[in-house]
């Protein structure tokens, strides 16, 4: 009787540990297959990412040249460097969505499109495929974002001999901006057939849908946050430098119709900017719904490719 409870036990024990080391290799492969995707990706998109490295250094040099302009003209910089600082992010959201264009907006579509999905799908499951395109192509989506703060900070530092600390939020909020307009991007490239339909939709989603959403809840008087509003959430990144708290994030603004026209708008009422939380709740939902769709979508177009 003994002799045969040890003989179970035996088993039992060698049993657990052939489990155990399938899954040591199990994941070890996992590990392996990501790290070979991102490793692809970035010599796959490393052209891209000059680009944007480019954009970056075009837009910061245009808005140099109007400061230095100004300057000569003998308007006088902001004593603040902050407000120096923030002179220079006027386009920043558009800069991101430039970016998150450039790196979201084929990262699906594309494998059908020029039909690599045959070669690749047998070879690698397409959730490690998507995680290791999406940390590959976001690096690029941060270093591209942060170089524009870079000259940015570097023009700060040698004009004022200092650098505003709440540069540091204002970066991160671009960050998470970016994350959430790559992951938006990255549903339009399942949703779609074609890279540049996936990349003109996402443009017409941001720019036109979402503005006139924005433009309607204000001449509605509708005074609900506009958390649905993926540019809402883009705001904070300028806000952030004299961040309104409490109803003062409920601002009245003020419309010109043009020459000779009287200013419009004293009676509407609009959302300025998401608080901090608000900000980070509503960006980090909406990128984790995006990228939820996004991957069945894709599970979906796989199982109907193969």
């Amino acid at each position: 009787m003994n002799a045969t409870l040890l003989e179970k036990t035996k088993s039992s024990i060698n049993e657990e540990m052939i489990m155990n080391e399938k899954i040591k290799i199990g994941t070890q492969r996992k590990v392996i297959q990501i790290q070979k995707t991102i490793q692809f990706e970035y010599k796959k998109n490393y052209s891209k990412f000059k680009g944007m490295l480019i954009t970056s250094l075009i837009i910061f040099g245009l808005f140099l040249i109007i400061n230095l302009i100004s300057e000569g003209q003998d308007i006088l910089s902001p004593e603040d460097p902050a407000d120096y600082f923030k002179g220079y992010l006027d386009m920043i959201t558009f800069l991101i969505l430039i970016i998150a264009v450039t790196f979201g907006g084929g990262i699906i579509v594309e494998d059908f499109e020029k039909q690599t999905g045959n070669l690749l799908f047998p070879k690698i499951p397409k959730d490690r495929l998507l995680i290791g395109r999406i940390i590959a192509r976001y690096t690029y989506v941060v270093l591209s974002v942060g170089f524009y703060y870079l000259l940015i900070a570097t023009t700060t530092l040698i004009k004022y001999g200092g650098i505003p600390k709440v540069i540091w939020s204002s970066l991160g909020w671009a960050l998470l901006y970016a994350f959430l307009m790559f992951s938006f991007l990255i549903l339009f490239s399942a949703l779609m057939n074609r890279v540049a339909s996936a990349m003109i939709m996402g443009i017409i989603m941001i720019l036109m849908v979402f503005s006139l959403l924005q433009l309607l809840l204000m001449f509605t008087g509708v005074t609900w946050e506009p958390f649905f509003v993926i540019t809402y959430y883009g705001n904070i990144i300028t806000a952030c430098f004299n961040m309104p708290i409490g109803d003062a994030r409920f601002g009245t603004p003020q419309f010109q119709m043009g020459p000779g026209h009287n200013e419009i708008g004293s009676d509407l009422r609009a959302w300025i900017t998401p608080s901090a939380t608000g900000a980070i709740i509503g960006s980090i939902i909406y990128s984790i719904i995006c990228l939820t769709l996004a991957y069945l979508r894709y599970k979906k177009k796989q199982s109907s490719q193969m």
